[in-house]
């Protein structure tokens, strides 16, 4: 063995990547209606005025007013994955048979839902903010969306595409309405004007000037023939609409100079003001709605007064009665009248109002539907309840209400959360009540009513009562089954804002507002002249500290207890006996929350700060401090873990390891504040309640989550927000912004990058081609063309490549039939839009030629094409009606034939 070296070494081991199992949302409930949303009627089954649909944060409900129940739920996959998306509903309209329902959000996208399904129909992506109008025509075939970015867009639902962008108002647009008789669309905004547009050309023709404020409502009524407009104050103004005749529009050019309104002579119709209608209520207008035919009209204030008005025509002739008999007492010549010789009838002639409906709270939104002798009016309420009313067409009826839906939520924001200890249900508290959900159907079981709003919750073993802190100091025990406050316990001078059960499950720990902790143990006590034994809590010791107690927590040994204070510290004290142990410092806040392992080694504090700070409770050392971007207001541990859940101000609700010290993943939140949050016993759900007043329940699956990727996707998602390009649209040698009604997107920027992807490869195809002609070789294989957009992507091309984009297309149109369609559209999109560059090119005009005829040639054939396969289908489609027709008819014969045989072989029988 001389000269050789043995090399010892310890084994390589290679780090093992650890693993987390991901939590993902299941369902909210809570929610009645949201306020931010109006409300609409919806057919399901055939049935018109049985249910509604309304807003819930980013999805859509369906009640059934009849059984007072949800239904159904609509909802975009797409958002429920993605995190770092928050958008709620704003704005909801169904097409006039009800097939299809829109869904407008705060981020200015517009989806249409199958109501019968629930299933995705279209996006539409033109709006940069909330969209704030949003209606179908009487067909269903467009769709007018109205944003706060002061612009309105025309959607082709069939085709699913942008037709024009309304630009021209200096306001956020607060409604757009179809006037089909005209063909023109009408919209009102906030600068105080209302305009008519064109739905062929997509400009504005006419703009009316009669408001001095903002105009909050718009609405058509009476077969397209009124246009009522609400503003600040109680006036309804009102314009008569009409078609200008021939003799009318043929106007002197002498005045045509002499005028200064000339976008009136140049209009096509004829608007006259035709009066006001004047509300009851007072103060601005805040939303209007109509029936289905545009004659009965609703309009409500910031108020609880709903005012309704039908139309009559036949008071018209009842009043010029009335007058000339009038008149013929004081001996007056009727014909020398100019009221009586009135063929039109005046604004308040056509207008009768109905009985008002006053509410029990502030409304929000309403719609209406009209039988032949009611009004059934829908009302969403900002106390977070629905309201169904009857008004009868009749003089002289009252208006009844039929029913409320209010037990499936709280009215104000729910506060505090807590799991039954089988994890089947779950107890919230708000300003009002107490209620009892089912996990599983998530129906609200019990309903508690406090005189204060709830501070904090804690279950008692054996999920038969709740103990309950109010906000001024006391302490309800609560029967789950009766439903009803056993006891109450003025436990604190202050708001109570603690409670926790200890390990040993025989008493609890109460924190409050006057400095003090005080410790509880729960006996069964005899009411007085019963043997009826009811559950009571008994006051053992109290702690007296210096400073307002924000939280408390007993460790699971049952050895210590931390109380955090208003002074940003947390003092631990021994459970026996109170004397005090160690002090953590650290925060610059109060803590708002905090939590202890279920090992009692580490404790987790949330503070206002926005850091956790992981302590240990053997020497009181913090192990680490993690930062985040908002203020924190709840942190819990995963049971068994050293995994924890945090909400905070922003909304967010997220998953730490406290062992590693990372953040392993952000789920989605609420809309605005999240408030509070609870873990189940088995760390198999969370639920949260934020200030969207929705209730979020979240499940763990068995999926495997790896925090590389994880955090690849946030960066995906981040980077997904920007435009490399910018937000507008620039067009070469064109105008400065170009309006379309798409807008640019993220996805429209990969697109274009293929599109020149597809045109380096044309080219390289072409060169290689060219030399294997000249070797004598074979022809290179074709290359995969990749499908990409249209307008948006077009536009952000160089012009040297739209110019070989366009040479690019002769080939195209030489071979292809069936795709004739997008190739013939982007020609003519470019040629609209870059005229003048490209007709500036020499070169470009043989090409525009060749372009000219062969898309005219192709388009001819494919037309003929269409034609010759339409009529085909239709005879072939004749031809098998008649076919079973025949046979219908010939298995009638038979059937007819066969019966008489046997009635004639019955009768026979009989005779022998």
């Amino acid at each position: 063995m001389c000269g050789e070296r043995i090399i010892l070494s310890k084994p390589f081991k290679m780090g093992i990547t650890k693993q987390y199992l991901r939590y993902v949302p299941l369902k909210n409930f809570n929610i009645v209606c949201h306020p931010d949303c109006n409300i609409v009627f919806v057919t399901l089954n055939g049935i018109s005025d049985r249910y509604v649909a309304v807003g819930a944060c980013e999805n859509v409900i369906i009640w059934d007013l009849r059984l007072e129940k949800l239904v159904m739920t609509i909802e975009d996959e797409d958002m429920k994955n993605n995190t770092s998306k928050k958008i709620s509903v704003v704005k909801l309209a169904t097409t006039p048979e009800s097939k299809h329902i829109a869904v407008g959000y705060s981020d200015g996208l517009v989806n249409t839902f199958n109501l019968a399904t629930g299933e995705l129909i279209g996006t539409f992506q033109g709006h940069r903010s909330a969209i704030t109008a949003l209606t179908y025509d009487t067909h269903g075939h467009m769709l007018a969306s109205g944003s706060k970015d002061t612009e309105a867009v025309i959607w082709d639902v069939i085709a699913e595409k942008g037709l024009h962008r309304l630009s021209g108002h200096k306001g956020v647009v607060t409604g757009v309405q179809f006037i089909n008789k005209h063909n023109l669309v009408v919209t009102s905004s906030k600068d105080t004007y209302i305009k008519f547009w064109d739905l062929t050309t997509g400009h504005c023709f006419k703009t009316l000037a009669g408001h001095i404020t903002e105009v909050w409502t718009l609405s058509i009524l009476r077969n397209d023939d009124f246009v009522v407009a609400g503003s600040n104050d109680a006036e309804l103004r009102t314009w008569k609409i009409s078609k200008m005749n021939d003799e009318e529009s043929e106007i002197k050019m002498s005045e045509l100079l002499s005028s200064d309104n000339l976008l009136d002579f140049a209009s096509s119709i004829k608007c006259e003001k035709s009066g006001s209608l004047m509300r009851e209520g007072p103060g601005r207008v805040v939303s209007s709605a109509t029936d289905n035919t545009n004659h009965v009209l609703c309009v409500h204030g910031h108020g609880k007064l709903l005012d309704g008005d039908g139309e009559a025509l036949e008071r018209l002739r009842n009043r010029q009665r009335k007058f000339r008999k009038k008149a013929s007492k004081r001996g007056e010549n009727d014909e020398d009248i100019a009221f009586l010789n009135e063929k039109n009838p005046a604004l308040q002639d056509v207008v009768r109002r109905l009985p008002p409906i006053l509410t029990d709270y502030k409304i929000k939104s309403a719609d209406l539907v009209v039988n032949q002798t009611h009004v059934k009016v829908v009302v969403s309420m900002a106390d977070n309840t629905l309201a169904f009313y009857s008004v009868s067409l009749a003089v002289g009826k009252e208006v009844k209400r039929i029913r409320k839906i209010s037990l499936h939520g709280h009215r104000s924001n729910v506060r505090v959360l807590a799991f039954s200890s089988d994890n089947l249900a779950v107890f919230t508290g708000g300003a009002e009540s107490v209620k009892m959900w089912n996990k599983k159907s998530l129906n609200c079981i019990r309903t508690v009513e406090t005189s204060s709003p709830v501070q904090c919750l804690c279950v008692v073993p054996g999920d038969r009562h709740i103990l309950a802190g109010l906000d001024d100091g006391k302490l309800l025990v609560i029967d789950i089954a009766a439903g009803d406050i056993i006891e109450s316990i003025s436990a604190h001078l202050k708001n109570l804002k603690s409670i926790y059960m200890l390990p040993d499950e025989l008493g609890c720990i109460t924190g409050g507002g006057d400095s003090t902790v005080k410790l509880w143990q729960l006996e069964l006590v005899i009411l007085p002249n019963t043997d009826r034994k009811v559950l009571s809590l008994l006051h053992l010791k109290t702690l007296e500290l210096d400073e307002n107690v924000q939280c408390s927590r007993v460790s699971p040994d049952n050895k210590l207890l931390a109380v955090a204070l208003l002074d940003n510290t947390v003092k631990i004290f021994f459970m026996d006996t109170f004397k005090h142990f160690i002090d953590l410092y650290g925060h610059t806040l109060p803590v708002n929350d905090m939590d202890i392992s279920s090992d009692s080694s580490i404790i987790i504090t949330a503070s206002g700060d926005k850091t956790i700070r992981i302590w240990g409770l053997d020497y009181g050392d913090c192990h680490r401090r993690l930062t985040t971007e908002s203020t924190l207001t709840s942190i819990k541990f995963i049971p068994k873990t050293h995994q924890f859940f945090t909400t905070d101000k922003n909304g967010n609700v997220k998953h730490w390891d406290a062992d590693v010290f990372e953040r392993v993943l952000t789920l989605q939140g609420h809309r605005g504040e999240c408030y509070n949050m609870s873990v189940s016993g088995n760390g198999h759900y969370i639920v949260s309640c934020g200030q969207d007043n929705v209730i979020r329940l979240y499940e763990k699956t068995e999926e495997p989550l790896v925090l590389e990727d994880e955090r690849e996707e946030e960066r995906t998602q981040e980077d997904e927000k920007e435009l490399a390009t910018g937000e507008e649209t620039n067009v070469y040698g064109g105008p400065s912004v170009l309006a379309l009604p798409t807008k640019k997107t993220i996805s429209s920027e990969k697109a274009a990058e293929l599109l020149l992807e597809c045109l380096n490869v044309i080219k390289e195809y072409k060169d290689s081609l060219l030399e294997n002609e000249t070797k004598g070789l074979d022809k290179p294989s074709l290359p995969i063309i990749m499908t990409a957009e249209l307008e948006e992507v077009l536009l952000l091309m160089p012009f040297s490549s739209v110019c070989y984009f366009m040479e690019a297309l002769i080939p195209l149109l030489n071979h292809m039939h069936h795709g004739i369609e997008p190739v013939v559209r982007s020609l003519i999109f470019l040629v609209q839009t870059l005229h003048k560059p490209i007709s500036s090119v020499k070169d470009m005009m043989p090409i525009l030629r060749q372009l000219n005829v062969l898309a005219t040639k192709k388009t001819n054939e494919f037309r003929d094409l269409v034609g010759e396969n339409l009529h085909s289908l239709m005879f072939i489609n004749n031809s098998q009606e008649e076919e079973e027709l025949v046979f219908n008819i010939t298995q009638n014969v038979q059937k007819k034939r066969k019966r008489q045989k046997q009635k004639l072989l019955k009768t026979v029988i009989v005779n022998i």
